[in-house]
């Protein structure tokens, strides 16, 4: 087999047993190998997984590339194995998720505020996902926590970074769907 076959077909094994996305950097690294020489092999099996009528894609977002199933599968899979994940987000957990990435930075105080009840366990529950981190201290009295998203939320749903995030909710707005 010949040296670029066989780092394209190394790489497309990489990106399959990766749980998250990876650089460029990492995967050369891992497989000892230059970045220049593994950059044109991703965008080589990229654009055939885009021409071949299968269920898997390579994705490139935000400097970071993931073998993903395409979107019009993801559909029918999540349907059809509903119930079957042991890891669910309770709704006070997804209204808090909400309001972090809404207004971010923001304490759990501002949290409260706006959805209304304690937040504690909820805050808790994203921090133990992931998908919110502590990113600093108020200025306000007794200093407390200012929390955001993470690059794991980004990852979750789909989103490429804070500019999309900024998009996405500018178009909420102009439609009229928060406050």
């Amino acid at each position: 087999m010949e040296q670029a076959k066989f780092l394209k077909n190394l790489l497309e094994a990489l990106l399959f047993s990766s749980p998250r996305p990876l650089t460029a950097e990492e995967m050369a690294k891992s497989i000892e190998a230059s970045v220049e020489d593994i950059l044109p092999q991703l965008e080589a099996l990229q654009k055939e997984y885009e021409e071949r009528e299968g269920g898997l894609a390579i994705r490139f977002r935000r400097n970071k590339w993931q073998m993903v199933v395409k979107p019009e599968y993801g559909a029918v899979i999540r349907e059809r194995s509903k119930g079957a994940s042991s890891k669910t987000i309770s709704r006070a957990a997804l209204e808090t998720l909400a309001i972090i990435s809404l207004y971010q930075p923001l304490t759990k105080t501002d949290v409260d505020l706006r959805r209304g009840v304690d937040s504690s366990q909820a805050i808790r529950t994203l921090l133990e996902y992931g998908l919110v981190t502590i990113c600093g201290k108020s200025e306000a009295p007794g200093k407390p926590f200012l929390y955001r998203v993470t690059e794991k939320f980004f990852e979750t749903f789909g989103i490429e970074g804070e500019d999309e995030l900024q998009r996405i909710l500018r178009m909420l707005k102009e439609n009229g769907e928060t406050q």
